[in-house]
């Protein structure tokens, strides 16, 4: 999780007011979910007994802190990874996969027609065998149908979308931090003009505040520097559907919207800080990168190892291109 550590703490406000300085791009050119859906990519889980093989033992998570600060030096051999029978979802080559990747029917007020979504949990999210008691995560890849890679450039138009069902609050892991990412393996090019593999997105924060009254709130990963910021300065208590969603925008930035609920997202979903003085859209070149071509989508599930991750349900995984 070493690229990932940031994620782990919430920003103190010096830090916070520190990254809002930075300078963003302008603004968003389209909402998630503008133009037509790729089929070939995300999934509805609709088909009758969709199903995963998990394969088991999963992945030994390569990045994890045995106490004594991130490594790197867990070894990567247990072929064949897990993998969704309709080809659509695989575990990584970095994390294991989570322990519950299940089709349940969907929870009510989804989307119209829809009857079935993904459960997500994990417990065991270091390595196999040693249970660390630190924070750690597990991950799910989408790729497209007999695809290695989604692979697919900036073109005109390109966005993610997925819904992401919140149990009450009470429901979760009672620890402050980050909790699900859905997140995107891309590729960007910095300022030498070298291709560079980076994997932005938005992260669910638990918290609670001092009087222990829990909520959540939204980060995404990264700002121009690289850092985790906030995307909003809302916390927020209203569980059951989000709506969550990504555009990659024709200057290489990428904006980041969420809204609750399951209707499309519109301009008036782009998440934006309100400083008191201004606002700050959530629009970055996430570690000073542009954004080149999108690899494959995914979700993170982060969680104390060796105790329940939160129970997330997930729906409608989407990629669309005007």
């Amino acid at each position: 999780m070493t690229k990932h550590k940031n994620a782990q703490r919430c920003l103190s406000l010096a830090s916070l007011l520190a990254v809002l300085a930075i300078s963003a791009p302008a603004g968003a050119n389209f909402s998630p979910g503008t133009g037509v859906r790729l089929d070939e990519y995300g999934d509805t889980f609709e088909e009758p007994d969709w199903t995963y093989n998990y394969n088991n033992p999963k992945l030994e998570n390569q990045y994890h802190n045995p106490g004594s600060g991130w490594v790197n030096n867990i070894p990567n051999g247990n072929n064949p990874l897990g993998g969704s029978a309709n080809g659509r979802w695989r575990e990584g080559t970095v994390r294991g996969q989570p322990d519950i990747i299940r089709q349940v029917r969907r929870p009510r007020n989804g989307l119209r027609n829809s009857r079935y979504s993904l459960q997500l949990r994990t417990r065991n999210s270091g390595a196999p065998g040693l249970t660390e008691g630190t924070l750690q995560q597990d991950d799910l890849l989408n790729y497209g149908i007999g695809n290695s890679s989604v692979n697919r450039p900036l073109g005109k138009g390109l966005s993610v979308t997925t819904r992401i069902y919140l149990p009450r609050l009470r429901e979760w892991e009672q620890r402050e931090g980050p909790h699900i990412g859905f997140r995107v393996g891309a590729t960007g090019r910095n300022d030498k003009g070298q291709s560079v593999d980076y994997w932005p997105g938005i992260w669910i924060f638990f918290q609670k505040d001092s009087k222990g009254k829990p909520s959540f709130r939204f980060s995404v990963r990264a700002n121009n520097a690289g850092e985790d910021t906030w995307a909003t300065e809302k916390t927020y208590t209203r569980v059951g559907w989000w709506t969550l969603g990504m555009s990659f925008n024709a200057d290489g930035s990428i904006s980041y919207y969420a809204s609750p609920g399951v209707d499309d997202l519109t301009a008036a979903d782009l998440l934006v800080f309100d400083t008191g003085s201004g606002t700050v859209p959530a629009t970055y070149k996430p570690y000073g990168l542009n954004f080149i071509d999108l690899d494959y989508l995914f979700f993170s599930l982060a969680n104390i190892d060796g105790q329940w991750s939160t129970e997330f349900i997930v729906d409608d995984v989407s990629v669309y291109a005007q």
